[in-house]
């Protein structure tokens, strides 16, 4: 870690702000990080089980323990980004995400061997390599554009899903057997994601003499960065808020429901008569809305209360759950990718949008791990109930009903225990 240094006035201002520089960097990770081991993963790993005939149980089981172990990990992760900064967290994950893609390319071959590599060694990848670790950074830099930067970096897995569900469809192919060839490319990005940072992640704006939102004077952002510096609340403090269990909540309902689409969402596809190019073409459009929602919530964000925000996008992620349910035949495919992609697209950026908020720079990463660790409960459950409820009647019917039926929940705690913004 660089040794930080207190910037001399105006000095910042012959230069640009690093924060940009370093958030293109978080863009890169995040696609390698995040978009490839769960849009990728979720064609992938719907090939591998089809090609090696796993059962549905068996199919959900590797996403199950990777949304476990991201949830599990999250207090080590923050452990260690107070011990070995972001900049090392961060490379060790990405270099575990080369090591664990290169594994399923070449040796996986049962569903115990999935579970392993994907669901733990990949898990603990993107929990170290990616999110929470890349997501505590964005407070130190940025105060005043704070959604704005979170909206930014979060359209990586969107963005990156835009080219990597057609690039990977067509490697995978109508008989699911290219399956392996895909995780050659995830692996590659991988290598770069690590590389990128070793050489370039820095943990604050002082270790480049910089302030927060690259302002050229203390006093220009003196009164911002008291609030993001604020003292960290105790771990006591946090278990007693409501707000904080709201949060808890919603992300646990944010998290079922794309453990759920991303476990499932294409079997349920191939189920109802689609083709794999028409999932393949779904997905990247899933993507896409996911951009579209993420610059709205970066655009409003900064604007109104997150909570709010994160609120109102779950209503389309209910509608298309519902479409997921119901009519995901024909042109019902569309209507349930957009509607997904739009909500839970959204709402994602308003996940750590709303902790920064509530809890300040100091405290984003103890409140951000607890969430994650308790929201793993619904990533856990949610694939493995989804495989063993399905019936080849009504298919996963209940299931995405279930789901839709927790964004109600969701949505009236945020509406009344959120509504008021924290400054």
């Amino acid at each position: 870690m660089l040794q930080s240094r207190t910037p001399e006035i105006g000095e910042s201002a012959s230069r640009i702000f690093y924060g940009w520089i370093l958030l293109a960097v978080f863009w890169f990770i995040l696609v390698a990080n995040l978009a490839f081991p769960m849009t990728g993963g979720s064609l992938l790993n719907t090939a591998m089980a089809r090609d090696l005939g796993f059962t549905r149980e068996q199919m959900g089981l590797p996403f199950s323990v990777y949304f476990g172990v991201i949830g599990l990990s999250s207090p080590l992760v923050a452990t260690m980004i107070g011990r070995i900064g972001i900049r090392w967290t961060l490379t060790l994950g990405n270099a575990l995400l080369t090591l664990g893609s290169l594994a399923m390319a070449t040796i996986v071959a049962s569903p115990m061997a999935a579970m392993l590599c994907f669901g733990l060694v990949i898990g603990f990848a993107v929990a170290s390599g990616g999110n929470l670790t890349a997501q505590t950074a964005i407070p130190r830099w940025f105060v005043r554009r704070r959604a704005l930067a979170y909206a930014i970096m979060l359209t990586a897995s969107a963005a990156g899903g835009i080219f990597i569900a057609p690039v990977l469809t067509a490697l995978i192919g109508e008989d699911s057997s290219g399956w392996r060839s895909g995780w050659w490319v995830v692996a590659g990005f991988g290598a770069v994601a690590t590389l990128l940072a070793a050489t370039l992640v820095r943990e604050a704006p002082e270790d480049v003499g910089q302030y927060a939102d690259g302002d050229t004077a203390p006093a220009d952002v003196a009164d911002r960065l008291a609030v993001a510096s604020a003292a960290a609340l105790t771990l006591r403090q946090i278990l007693t808020r409501s707000d904080f269990w709201t949060i808890v909540l919603a992300s646990a309902v944010i998290t079922g429901g794309l453990s759920l689409v991303l476990a499932h969402g294409a079997a349920n596809a191939l189920d109802k008569g689609h083709s794999q190019a028409a999932v393949g073409t779904g997905l990247a459009l899933y993507a896409l809305t996911g951009v579209l929602a993420k610059a709205l919530v970066g655009w409003l964000g900064d604007r109104m209360n997150p909570a709010t925000l994160w609120a109102a996008l779950l209503v389309p992620s209910a509608m298309g759950l519902l479409v997921a349910a119901f009519a995901v035949q024909g042109p019902g495919l569309i209507l349930y990718s957009a509607l997904v992609g739009i909500g839970l697209g959204g709402a994602i950026v308003c996940q750590p949008a709303t902790l920064a908020n509530r809890f300040g720079a100091q405290g984003f990463a103890k409140a951000a791990s607890i969430v994650f660790l308790l929201q793993a409960a619904a990533g856990v459950s949610t694939p493995t109930l989804a495989g063993w409820a399905f019936d080849p009647v009504n298919g996963y019917k209940w299931s995405f009903i279930v789901a839709a039926l927790a964004c109600g929940l969701a949505i009236a705690a945020l509406l009344m225990f959120c509504r008021r913004l924290k400054s």
